[in-house]
């Protein structure tokens, strides 16, 4: 570090967590490109095109770093959650019938994994959030 240089601590989380984000990016649009076989269906959901901050988690009082992707009328379309424990989160929405399954409609698609020092490694796991059609 430059002596009397400071980094934003804003800053240096993203830094230190773009890899994870780009990991939990890349599960996204890979399981989302796998049903729905458009490889650039939510082509937006990448880690250098999100908004981030620093949010207060009120479980366990620590910080969590928050990023997310807005439309043009600044509705959240996504977002990545990084918990203090080194658990992550993320989201993005589909909003579109099941190519598949004709009585379901994918309202987004997740991934989540736990801290990379837990049993599992921190592996990444994503998944369909489905609604029953109406």
């Amino acid at each position: 570090m430059l002596a009397g240089f400071r980094m934003d601590p804003l800053q240096h989380q993203i830094d230190r967590l773009r890899p994870r984000a780009e990991a939990l990016c890349a599960a996204l649009r890979d399981t989302a490109a796998a049903l729905f076989d458009e490889p650039d269906i939510i082509a937006h959901c990448a880690a250098g095109t999100a908004r981030y901050r620093l949010e207060r988690d009120a479980a366990s009082g620590a910080d969590s770093l928050v990023a997310e992707w807005l439309d043009a009328h600044g509705y959240r379309l996504g977002m990545l959650v990084f918990h203090g424990d080194g658990s992550c989160f993320g989201e993005y929405d589909i909003v579109r019938a099941h190519p598949k399954r004709s009585r379901w409609f994918v309202e987004a698609v997740e991934a989540w994994a736990g801290a990379e020092s837990g049993a599992d490694g921190g592996r990444i796991r994503a998944d369909f959030r489905l609604l029953e059609a109406p």
